[in-house]
């Protein structure tokens, strides 16, 4: 490697005076500061920005290339009065400088003097005038004074959008006090409501103009305005500085605008990838959903393939394109239709209609019709409650499989019926045990006057609880009663079998129930008065 010293180059532009450093080659000499201060006297340079060459010296590289020092206009001596008067290039700055006259001596100076001649060099903008007054009677010799200066346009404050949700997906379950892991909770869906705030705008605040020695406004940067930028089913205010939700649903950022969705899409299977689903809007599954996750909407679901020991609960419809395998542990509910392809080992709660081609060894209520269909159009066991109707081609089983059909009242009805006449009987019986305590209580205060503390609280609790108990007796009695009457009135309900009923089926339709001893082909079963009947289809 060749050894030479390290050097440097000061060049003089229209903006001020910028240094090159050139590092030294291999045991070559590194430039020294004081080297580079004396072309800056030489160049009758006396303001310089001494951090800058430092910086440069220190960096190793060649091509440092930076700027040192403004460049002044007006730096002739005004006169014979010992003083120079100095105007950067921008005129955003000018220096006093005092020389020294014999002996060193201080002399004072007429400020008016100074500021005519700032005037005429047409700086009439920002002169320091206590400054001035101060060094027209003692100074330091050869200091420049900053006697004048510009404002400087402010830079502009950048505004901002504050997003009320979260923009980023957390994919780590919850874990508990003890350490344990719960996959069922992963924080995948920005769950939001109508109108719940979205976002804030904070917007840009513009910079403030400036002004030079000459009294001439500098624009600031221009600021550019910000806006919250935003898509379907949101809204924002009257200065379109916050955004809200006008529907509830999955809230997220798409092409930089903000939108609620109100179907999720979950691409694949719903399990420890995604965790359990809960959701304000509707879900859409392109996966299966695992045995032991659920999936919650207030919408409608469809779930592309299967739904395995799950639950899914939808305020809405329920499509499932493959299917329930419950295994005894899925529970399916929606307020409004399900269609499935079957229904295997699950309970199954449904506000509208059930279309299916095979409902196998399930619990089924359903407040419309069930209707089981298509090559298959199979219910055997299990337990399945129609408000109107259900049709199927297969009904049982060869095998005698118990399976129980009830048309013709609203399940949910006739499960609280089913209930206050089941928890009726109880509650009369607590009753009775209440007002035996009370008689027992009274003649023991008759035989010896008042009861103690312990005996009156117990007399005051057996009181109260009758008293309760009886008008709870009461108002279940009589529900019982109206829902009696509503259940041996209804004759609507219908049972079709358009293929074979096997014995061990059991169908009921109001409050008559008919089991089936041989099997029937191609039949229908109504109520007609206190029976029910058969007709061919």
């Amino acid at each position: 490697m060749e050894t030479f010293d390290g050097y440097f180059n000061i060049e003089e532009k229209s903006d001020g005076f910028y240094l090159e450093v050139f590092a030294p080659g291999t045991d070559g000499k590194p430039v020294k500061l004081e080297a580079i201060e004396e072309q800056l006297r030489a160049k009758k340079i006396e303001k310089y920005d001494i951090g800058a060459i430092k910086s440069a010296i220190n960096i190793k590289d060649d091509n440092n290339y930076i700027k040192i020092a403004d460049k002044y206009i007006d730096s002739s001596y005004a006169g014979d009065k010992q003083y120079k008067i100095e105007v950067a290039e921008d005129r955003m700055s000018a220096y006093l400088t005092f020389h020294p006259s014999a002996g060193d001596q201080q002399y004072v100076v007429d400020p008016q003097d100074i500021e005519n001649d700032l005037r005429a060099r047409n700086v009439t903008y920002g002169i320091d005038v206590d400054l001035l007054n101060e060094v027209a009677i003692t100074r330091e010799f050869n200091k420049p004074y900053i006697i004048a200066k510009g404002d400087v346009p402010t830079e502009p404050i950048p505004g901002y959008v504050e997003y009320k949700f979260k923009t980023t997906k957390d994919y780590k379950p919850e874990v508990d006090d003890q350490g344990n892991v719960n996959f069922h909770k992963l924080s995948v869906i920005s769950n939001i409501t109508d109108g719940d705030l979205l976002a804030v705008l904070t917007q840009t605040v513009p910079g403030e103009s400036g002004k030079n020695l000459s009294g001439i406004e500098i624009s600031a940067k221009k600021s550019k305005p910000i806006r919250i930028k935003y898509g379907k089913n949101t809204k924002p205010n009257d200065d379109k500085t916050e955004l809200y939700a006008t529907k509830s649903g999955l809230v997220k950022i798409v092409d930089d605008k903000i939108i609620v969705n109100n179907v999720y899409e979950v691409p694949n299977n719903v399990g420890n990838s995604t965790g359990d689903i809960d959701f304000d809007g509707s879900v859409v599954v392109q996966g299966n959903v695992i045995t032991g996750f659920s999936v919650i909407a207030k919408g409608d679901i469809e779930v592309m393939g299967v739904v395995e020991g799950a639950t899914v609960i939808a305020g809405g419809n329920i499509v499932l394109h493959s299917g329930i395998q419950g295994m005894g542990k899925s529970q399916i509910e929606t307020g409004g239709d399900l269609q499935t392809k079957f229904i295997e080992q699950a309970d199954v709660i449904c506000g509208g209609d059930i279309h299916s081609e095979a409902i196998l060894h399930s619990n089924v209520s359903c407040r419309g019709e069930v209707s089981v269909d298509g090559k298959k159009g199979l219910i055997s066991g299990g337990k399945i409650r129609a408000g109107t109707s259900v049709t199927c081609r297969t009904l049982g089983s060869h095998m005698g499989t118990a399976t129980e059909i009830e048309v013709g009242i609203d399940p949910a009805m006739m499960e609280e019926y089913n209930e206050l006449r089941k928890n009726l009987p109880k509650l009369t019986e607590e009753a009775e045990k209440l007002e035996k305590v009370i008689v027992l209580l009274n003649k023991r205060k008759e035989m010896i006057g008042n009861l103690d503390h312990e005996k009156s609280e117990m007399y005051k609790s057996a009181v109260r609880n009758k008293v309760f108990l009886t008008n709870k007796v009461a108002t279940s009695q009589k529900r019982v009663n109206e829902l009696q009457e509503e259940v041996e009135n209804r004759n609507a309900g219908i049972v079709k079998v358009s293929g074979i009923m096997y014995t061990g089926v059991r169908i009921g339709i109001g409050s008559i129930y008919y089991y089936v001893k041989e099997e029937l082909k191609y039949v229908s079963l109504y109520k007609d008065g206190a029976e029910i009947k058969l007709s061919s289809l």
